[in-house]
């Protein structure tokens, strides 16, 4: 499996929250026009995705995700939770593998507002 990296955004304040707001519109950007795959995870996946404790359930899921789209042609992905809002944003970054972003709680609504945008691609 290509290697895969997710790293977490963080919003402490306003100047940060704009940071981290331009940070995710720039890799939504870069994701435009290059095949895509869109994952929803079921109600209790979604559950265990925002928990904290011994498992990293957004590194287990997120692996078992890439392995399942890296077929040579996908090269963007979404993780969506269950209520359809975007918990992670990843490309296939060239030889180096996938890298992804995950998405605060408090920002999921306002970036699935932006990728709805398109809606051919996003549903």
């Amino acid at each position: 499996m290509p290697e895969y990296r997710l790293r977490f955004t963080e919003q402490e304040d306003d100047e940060s929250r704009q940071r981290t707001l331009d940070e995710l519109h720039t890799f939504i950007a870069a994701m435009d026009g290059r095949p895509l795959a869109v994952v929803t995870l079921d109600q209790e996946q979604s559950a265990l995705w925002d928990q904290e404790g011994d498992i990293d359930y957004q590194d287990v899921y997120g692996r078992q995700i890439v392995e399942q789209v890296t077929d040579g042609i996908t090269e963007t992905l979404v993780i969506r939770n269950c209520d359809g809002l975007p918990v992670v944003l990843a490309a296939l970054d060239g030889d180096s593998g996938w890298r992804g972003i995950g998405i605060d709680k408090r920002l999921r609504f306002e970036i699935a507002t932006t990728m709805q945008n398109d809606e051919t691609e996003f549903n």
